[in-house]
């Protein structure tokens, strides 16, 4: 017996073989809208954009990424 499975964007396929017979079974993915950030969510970015680590005067970007990530991970999980 020969287990194959193949995934695309839209579609996951298993094929499985047992005695020279192929069986297979194609399921369409659901598609979900992407869900990006509200208005009050981008102003929140741009006040830590506007924040300086204290006497650094750098923008805290490693702490911006995570934050917009977290944000957009929560939306569309």
């Amino acid at each position: 017996m020969t287990i194959k499975i193949s995934f695309s964007d839209t579609t996951v396929r298993v094929a499985v073989e047992i005695n020279g017979a192929i069986e297979s079974l194609i399921t369409e993915l659901p598609q979900r809208e992407w869900v990006g950030l509200t208005n009050d969510e981008v102003k929140e970015v741009e006040r830590w954009v506007e924040f300086k680590e204290e006497g650094s005067g750098r923008i805290p970007t490693g702490k911006l990424v995570l934050y917009i990530e977290a944000k957009l991970k929560e939306k569309n999980a």
